[in-house]
């Protein structure tokens, strides 16, 4: 049987197995914008400012997904952990098919609004008929990244993430070898500029796509995933979004603070601190890659356990992801502080991208343990089916982040320094209130009642199913 049941063994070995594939899925999936930013950076920096902001959007449509995403990964752990496989796959099933409802509507809202989206997002001056054509395409195909992500969260809460980590390496492969083809033209292919890059981007999507879901769906998956299951029952539904829901807000809270302070930069410092944010925000992005595989490992274990009712496993899993997680982001806080000037000049040369860049990675580098000690806390939160709180953590530190710039920019008239510090201060607070309050809630957490097959027959009885 194809994944692990995590309600007895080895704690920190058991973490580690699930943590690393998804640090190596997050890695090649984040690969996609470190190599489009790379090529298009060839461009011009008003290419790379226009990528950056045209991503912004696009990291919301990506949490939207894992919100989703989670919601159902969170029943169907605990259901393995209740060892109530018929539930589990009911679940999955479900949440497949409001992935797919929530891209339809997704694409439909965002394409409608996409200019007042990008100017929000701050594509000012000559950045705006740039970003347009990447987020036309890459916003077209959004089924495909919704997708994605929900099969990736799939293996992850069935405690396979190696199978999803090749598919993203091969994925990624596409992408890499994509870019400079449709960017410059080469081979007979058209020079495309910066659509090339969207175009690469879907197909790479695709091409994972085209190999994971028959692998979801074969029977020796430990919960596979079956066509019959993809129907809608409203009492089972609204489990998934009552953690989704939540969990998709909190996930938009991160995108959303990004745009914010990408607004405030942009609006006080032109296209040089755009692209000085865009550059040290791809880079630092590699600082969580541990957190989110410790975080997302943390909650399919803790999901297990929960449903077991095995609440001292809980809090041993809470403990390792936090340190484990938090140790990983320290080394990369001193590799960012030592190679700083190696990492800017990968991406650019102009003299003012370089000096606001280097003064980011001088400052923000100092708060990456705090992110990401706050990112597990939240993931904690999900594990138990608790989705909120891991929200107001995230907005506690979005808020105080944007506030505080907001503050330092428009009323002070302070330097771009003040920024950067004032993402450090909002990692701080969240992180400190959130570990005592994580640590009580988990003491207190009890398994999701799901209605039973036998329950929801009575219920299609009475109310036709949809789907």
């Amino acid at each position: 049987m194809q994944g692990q049941n995590f309600t007895s063994g080895n704690i920190p070995k058991q973490l580690w197995s699930v943590a690393w594939p998804m640090m190596l899925s997050v890695f090649f999936h984040s690969l996609y914008n470190i190599v489009d930013a790379f090529w298009v950076s060839k461009l011009s920096a008003s290419a790379i400012a226009a990528v950056s902001i045209s991503q912004i959007v696009l990291f919301v449509m990506m949490s939207l997904a894992m919100g989703v995403s989670v919601g159902t990964a969170v029943l169907v752990g605990q259901n393995i952990g209740a060892d109530k496989k018929d539930e589990a796959q009911r679940v999955l099933g479900q949440g497949f098919l409001l992935v797919i409802i929530a891209a339809l509507l997704f694409t439909t809202v965002i394409l409608s609004l996409k200019e007042h989206l990008l100017v929000l997002s701050g594509a000012v001056g000559e950045i705006y008929p740039l970003a347009i054509p990447y987020f036309t395409i890459v916003t077209t195909g959004s089924i495909f990244s919704f997708l994605m992500m929900k099969t990736s969260i799939t293996f992850n809460a069935q405690g396979d993430n190696f199978t999803a980590t090749k598919l993203f390496a091969l994925s990624t492969l596409v992408n890499i070898t994509l870019d400079p083809i449709l960017i410059f033209g080469h081979f007979g292919f058209p020079k495309l500029g910066i659509a090339g890059a969207a175009y690469a981007t879907l197909f790479s999507q695709f091409t994972f796509l085209a190999m994971a879901l028959p692998i979801i769906m074969r029977p020796k998956m430990m919960v596979p995933l079956q066509l019959s299951n993809l129907r809608l029952r409203w009492e089972s539904v609204k489990k998934v979004i009552d953690i989704g829901f939540p969990a998709a807000l909190n996930q938009v809270l991160n995108p959303l603070g990004f745009a914010a302070l990408m607004h405030l930069v942009s609006d006080s410092f032109s296209e040089a601190g755009a692209a000085a944010f865009s550059i040290g925000f791809r880079i630092e992005f590699f600082a969580f890659i541990p957190a989110i595989g410790f975080g997302f490992g943390a909650m399919s274990m803790i999901g297990q356990n929960i449903g077991a009712k095995k609440i001292d496993r809980v809090d041993e899993v809470l403990k390792k992801a936090v340190q484990f997680g938090a140790g990983a982001a320290f080394v990369f806080t001193l590799f960012a502080l030592i190679f700083a000037s190696q990492i800017i000049q990968v991406f650019t040369t102009d003299p003012e991208v370089v000096k606001y860049a280097l003064l980011y990675f001088q400052i923000v580098p100092i708060g990456y343990v705090f992110f990401a000690i706050a990112f597990i806390e939240a993931n904690v939160f999900q594990g138990i089916g608790r989705s909120w709180p891991g929200f107001w953590i995230t907005f506690a530190r979005v808020s105080i982040s944007v506030t505080s710039a907001s503050i330092c920019l428009k009323w002070l008239n302070l330097p771009i320094a003040a920024v950067w510090s004032s993402i450090v201060v909002g990692s701080v607070i969240s992180s400190s209130f959130g570990f005592l309050w994580v640590k009580k809630a988990i003491h207190a957490a009890k398994p999701i009642e799901i209605p039973s097959l036998e329950e929801l027959e009575s219920e299609s009885q009475l109310t036709p199913p949809i789907g």
